[in-house]
């Protein structure tokens, strides 16, 4: 059972990083720069809202989808490991190959996390027919998370910061920082903004056990599976499953 636990398809210690020290230390002092921009955007949100087609959910709102996850967290970090250093995607796949094992594997784990959000899909069905433009907001509901959440923060948390971590560290004490940077963006803008299943706005213990909680726990899930498989593609594509459905909910004006 401990050997189960302990395998690692590729260690980090066969993963190869040109400046270490110096990226750990930028994608960490980066981290920290996005837990306080979280705080900014959230106060942004707060008196200038800009909710993307009426979305029910502030994070579907331009400021947050837009300039905080896809600028910030995708764009920003991707332009500094692509471009200035030089990586390639084949330095995050370690070799992975879409053969029918890993594929079945893929389709197994991302059909059981879009299932976890099941409970949205009869109030999908009773507002499909209450909204105009929906074919429009079917697909920002299914796109969306996939370029807000399923391709930053696994790119980000788990390939380029858990990694890193990892050579320095260890693979324990890496998941558990990556968890915790990963809950602390989480915390600013719902302790702004959320109204109903992720605490309430200006609580901050209720926004911790329902949103901390959940997404540090879920991180350690994530931070595990990267640790042991290095498979970006299938975190990527869980991550995406498991949003979907409340993406799609708010993009119908359905509030949760």
């Amino acid at each position: 059972m401990v050997r189960f636990l302990t395998w690692q398809r590729v260690s980090s210690s066969r993963i190869r990083i040109r400046n270490l020290y110096n990226e750990t230390r930028i994608l960490l002092g980066y981290s920290i720069f996005y837990i306080i921009i979280g705080y900014f955007i959230g106060r942004i949100i707060l008196y200038n809202p800009m909710p993307i087609m009426g979305a029910a959910q502030f994070n579907q709102d331009l400021w947050y989808s837009g300039l905080y996850k896809i600028g910030i967290l995708l764009i920003l970090p991707s332009i500094i490991y692509f471009g200035i250093w030089g990586y390639r995607v084949k330095n995050l796949l370690y070799g992975w190959r879409p053969n029918a094992r890993n594929i079945i594997t893929t389709i197994v784990l991302v059909s059981l996390a879009f299932f976890l959000n099941a409970s949205h899909l009869p109030l999908i069905y009773k507002q499909i027919g209450k909204v105009d433009q929906l074919p429009l907001r079917l697909i920002l509901g299914i796109l969306m998370p996939l370029l807000t959440a399923g391709l930053p923060e696994e790119l980000f948390f788990r390939g380029y910061l858990q990694t890193r971590l990892e050579k320095i560290l260890n693979r324990g004490i890496a998941v558990i920082i990556t968890s915790i940077l990963f809950m602390a963006w989480h915390i600013p803008s719902h302790y702004l903004l959320s109204n109903g299943v992720d605490g309430q706005s200006g609580n901050l213990g209720d926004v911790i056990l329902h949103t901390g909680l959940p997404v540090f726990i879920i991180s350690l899930l994530f931070g595990y599976l990267w640790s042991r498989n290095r498979n970006i593609i299938v975190l990527i594509l869980m991550h995406w499953a498991i949003d979907t459905l409340p993406s799609i909910s708010s993009y119908l004006g359905i509030s949760f």
